[in-house]
C-alpha cells in the first residue's frame, strides 16, 4: 500500500510539474512580480561542469550570492532535463538526493515537448532569490523559462537543494514561496 500511495505521489508531482508549467507566447514579459528585496533580474550566466560545488571557503557550502545560486541551479536544472530528454536515468541519479524526485524524472520520460536538446544556457532565469542557505540545504524561489520547452511562460517555484558528497542536488521543489518547503531541509536524506 505504501508502494502505491508513493507511485501517485511521483505521478502527481511529475503530471503537476508539465499542467504547472505556465504557457503563453515567447515574446510576453515574464508573469512573475518582482521582489523589492533580494530578488534580482540576472543577465548574465556561469556554467560549470556537472559535480561543482560553489562554496564560500573550503569548509563552508552556504551560498552567498544570488549569482551562485543561480550557478548551482542551472546546472541541476541542465541534468534534470538533459536525463529527461536522453531517457537516462543515470543522469537524473546525478542531480537528485530524493528518490521521489528521482522517479519523476524517470515518469516524465516522453511526456515533454522538446524543441531542442537542453542546454545550459537555454535556462533564461528572470527572478531568482535565496530563501535559506546553510551548510547543507539550500533554498531558492526563481522564475524560469526552458527555452529547449514548448512552453513560453515562466515557471516559478521553490527549489530545495540538498548537500550530498559535497555536491549540491535537488531534494524537492514547491510551487509556491510559502509551501512548506523548510522541512525538506531537515528530513533524513
Amino acid at each position: 500500500m505504501r508502494r502505491v500511495i508513493a507511485a501517485l505521489i511521483v505521478v502527481g508531482l511529475a503530471v503537476g510539474v508539465v499542467l504547472l508549467w505556465p504557457r503563453s507566447t515567447a515574446d510576453d514579459p515574464p508573469g512573475a512580480e518582482a521582489s523589492t528585496t533580494t530578488t534580482s533580474a540576472l543577465t548574465t550566466t556561469t556554467t560549470t561542469a556537472p559535480g561543482t560545488t560553489t562554496s564560500t571557503n573550503d569548509d563552508s557550502h552556504v551560498v552567498e550570492t544570488v549569482e551562485e545560486a543561480e550557478e548551482i541551479l542551472r546546472e541541476l536544472w541542465f541534468g534534470w532535463f538533459e536525463g529527461i530528454y536522453n531517457q537516462d536515468e543515470e543522469r537524473i541519479r546525478e542531480v537528485v538526493a530524493t528518490e521521489q524526485f528521482y522517479e519523476s524524472g524517470v515518469d516524465a520520460f516522453g511526456t515533454l515537448d522538446f524543441t531542442d536538446a537542453p542546454s545550459p544556457d537555454g535556462l533564461r532565469f528572470f527572478e531568482l532569490e535565496v530563501l535559506m542557505s546553510t551548510n547543507d540545504c539550500l533554498a531558492t524561489w526563481s522564475v524560469t523559462i526552458p527555452e529547449f520547452l514548448d512552453v513560453s511562460q515562466p515557471r516559478s517555484g521553490v527549489e530545495v537543494m540538498r548537500l550530498v558528497d559535497s555536491e549540491w542536488k535537488f531534494a524537492s521543489a514547491w510551487q509556491l514561496r510559502n509551501d512548506l518547503w523548510e522541512a525538506d531541509c531537515e528530513a533524513q536524506l
